[in-house]
């Protein structure tokens, strides 16, 4: 990183942030080889700026927190989803602790809850016509992480997929995810990893829900 280039201490948007990570993935500009995948949602607006820079293809990978029941904030597992390809996470620690707490037929009914918001979600976000990623690097967007967790299943999702290269772009995430997510992945990128972390949207002066319309006007093949 150049001494110019350095993550301010906020973004204004979920552009701004792709246009901050895309001056770090200048590499991979324009080569035929590399493609971007937003993670649903938040993803999409910051993976969409950075293949607009870096003039490459554009899609939508879906995922989905497996939560503690009655914890939202705590998610025991993550589910990802592209193509034919489905990959369940379980997180360290946490999965052992939610299998000490709960009976396990509540985490298979979160478990089943959680598949069918998934699906639900790629059928109207993201459909059977998946760029192909076999053999292809694959850089993974995101517009934060807390726990790492979405991310960590769509690592794994892109293994079992066969990329040759994969790539995670982040604008923000605590150290703890950025330590759970980085050996897992050819290059890891983060702009901003602050000592102190509440929230993703604490590092946005704007960070608006975005709407299934939203979403389709920016991946042009949906």
């Amino acid at each position: 990183m150049t001494p110019e280039h350095i993550a301010p201490n906020r973004f204004a948007d979920r552009t701004a942030a792709g246009e901050f990570l895309a001056v770090d993935l200048q590499k991979y500009a324009r080569d035929p080889n590399a493609l971007v995948l937003g993670l649903l949602r938040g993803g999409v607006p910051v993976a969409a700026e950075i293949a607009a820079r870096l003039g490459l293809p554009l899609d939508a990978l879906a995922v989905r927190r497996l939560v503690m029941p009655e914890r939202t904030d705590i998610a025991f597992a993550a589910l990802a989803a592209y193509g034919e390809h489905t990959s369940l996470k379980y997180i360290d620690g946490v999965w052992d602790s939610a299998q000490l707490r709960f009976e396990k037929e509540i985490l298979d009914e979160v478990e089943a809850d959680a598949r069918k918001e998934l699906d639900e979600l790629r059928a109207r976000l993201v459909g059977q016509a998946v760029l192909p990623v076999a053999g292809r690097t694959v850089i993974l967007v995101d517009d934060g992480m807390a726990s790492g967790a979405t991310m960590l299943a769509a690592v794994e999702l892109m293994r079992e997929a066969g990329a040759g290269r994969i790539v995670t772009a982040i604008p923000v995430a605590p150290a703890p995810a950025c330590k759970a997510v980085q050996p897992l992945v050819d290059e890891f990128i983060c702009a901003i990893t602050p000592r102190v972390f509440h929230s993703v949207s604490a590092f946005y002066s704007r960070f608006d829900s975005l709407a299934d319309y939203e979403i389709l006007a920016l991946v042009p093949h949906l």
